[in-house]
């Protein structure tokens, strides 16, 4: 992360001629590509620890359903 934010800052300097200009962007996306692999991989890893770690009964959890309201009484609920 760290070589492309020089990257990044060496290419927004306008410095560069153009031919280093395209190899620095091809430097960089290869960096963004290796990046995101990583990224990947550990969304895989936290994916497998909560799937290994959720409770049988109920199956996965998927904590990004926003469809699921937790089953918290309101105190200002009553009963007609």
């Amino acid at each position: 992360m760290d070589a492309l934010e020089q990257l990044v800052a060496r290419m927004e300097a306008g410095d560069l001629p153009l031919e280093e200009s395209l190899r620095e962007y091809q430097r960089g996306m290869e960096l963004v590509r290796s990046c995101q692999e990583a990224l990947d991989e550990a969304q895989r890893r936290i994916d497998s620890v909560m799937a290994s770690s959720a409770p049988s009964e109920t199956g996965t959890v998927d904590l990004n359903d926003s469809t699921k309201v937790p089953d918290i009484p309101d105190p200002n609920d009553t009963p007609f």
